[in-house]
């Protein structure tokens, strides 16, 4: 946190919305944001770089960094703001990548597990939460803009912590650290989607309802979410791994490739599970096709048998006066018999070609 703020056991932990670590002489130097004006980007040597953190931000701390520290267009903060605003008209950005010149802005999504613990996948998954990074890489400058506590920043912050010569490799070396959590961050939703996957697949054939199919819908709108997301985060590490930018050092880009590859390879698992997916639910239409073909096979059969024996006792159900045994004493019992010759003949008929197999 910046000196000059003391904290008490009081004093909630939201009040600190700005980080600001100036790296100097090999050490990481925390500074009030009273002289951040002191460090411009202009007064920084090449062996010297500063990372402004902004944690949910005040209107007047955004303008504070974002105009009189490092101006930037109002297009930038326009789209920045979507971090901090979300309703059902202002929904997250999506990750895109642009070079104003002087710097890159980078959208970027990242997954945050739930705070509690839970062994039911499905209240895990629903309990998941997605927030929006917003980077600003400048020649010796790195800001970072979110509005939910995001690991991959806090892990950058311990890395930098532990070995402050990260920061003297320059904000595209932090970047693509950043962007590596960020990406690893991924793995446990993806490993979580495949466990339902399995899950499900074992349902189809045990528990073929309603309620099968409405969890496989919404995996499968879940694995398009994610798939959409990586998809434009996948095209912003081949660009960067490309060396498209000028503010992303040849040598760095090396390490954008290895992001990039891990990328692909998530890319390709959701490909996977969506395609199984695709296969649950054929499966789960045959399957209750197959069932319902069962049932109608067994109504047909019944309504079969029962056929003769309604025309039987339709028959002698008629009020005529003159019928033949209509007055004999074995009338009865020899209805009754043929009804029951009848049935047993149908059903003997039925099994010897297979019918109700």
């Amino acid at each position: 946190m910046f000196e000059g703020a003391k904290l008490t056991d009081n004093t909630p932990r939201t009040l600190f919305m700005i980080e600001i670590r100036l790296y100097k002489d090999g050490r990481i130097l925390t500074i009030p944001r009273e002289e951040l004006g002191l460090h411009a980007e202009s007064s920084l040597s090449e062996e010297e770089m500063i990372w402004v953190d902004l944690i949910d931000p005040s209107r007047e701390e955004e303008l504070f960094v974002l105009s009189s520290f490092f101006p930037v267009h109002e297009l930038v903060l326009e789209d920045m703001h979507h971090a901090i605003s979300q309703s059902e008209s202002h929904m997250l950005h999506h990750p895109k990548i642009e070079d104003y010149g002087t710097y890159l802005f980078v959208i970027m999504h990242s997954m945050i597990p739930p705070s509690t613990k839970t062994d039911n996948v499905l209240n895990y998954l629903n309990a998941m939460d997605e927030a929006q990074l917003n980077i600003l890489v400048g020649k010796r400058v790195l800001i970072t803009h979110h509005g939910k506590q995001i690991g991959a920043a806090d892990n950058l912050r311990g890395s930098c912590a532990r070995n402050p010569l990260l920061m003297r490799r320059g904000p595209d070396y932090l970047l693509h650290l950043l962007l590596d959590d960020l990406v690893d961050d991924y793995l446990p939703l993806v490993q979580l989607l495949d466990e339902r996957i399995e899950e499900l697949e074992r349902n189809v054939f045990t528990k073929p309802g309603n309620t099968t199919l409405v969890r496989v819908l919404s995996v499968k709108r879940e694995l398009q979410k994610v798939r959409r997301v990586l998809a434009y985060q996948r095209e912003i590490l081949s660009r960067m791994s490309r060396g498209e930018f000028a503010l992303v050092s040849s040598e760095e880009a090396f390490y954008y490739r290895n992001v990039y590859d891990h990328l692909v390879r998530l890319t390709d698992q959701i490909d996977e599970a969506r395609d199984l997916a695709m296969s649950i639910m054929e499966a789960y239409f045959s399957v209750s096709s197959a069932r319902l073909n069962q049932v109608m096979k067994v109504l047909t059969v019944f309504s079969t048998v029962f056929l003769p024996i309604t025309f039987i006792t339709s028959l002698y159900g008629m009020n005529f006066q003159f019928m033949p045994e209509l007055r004999q004493e074995w009338g009865y019992p020899a209805v009754i018999a043929v009804i029951i010759a009848t049935v047993v003949s149908m059903v003997f008929f039925f099994k010897r070609r297979g019918w109700l197999d």
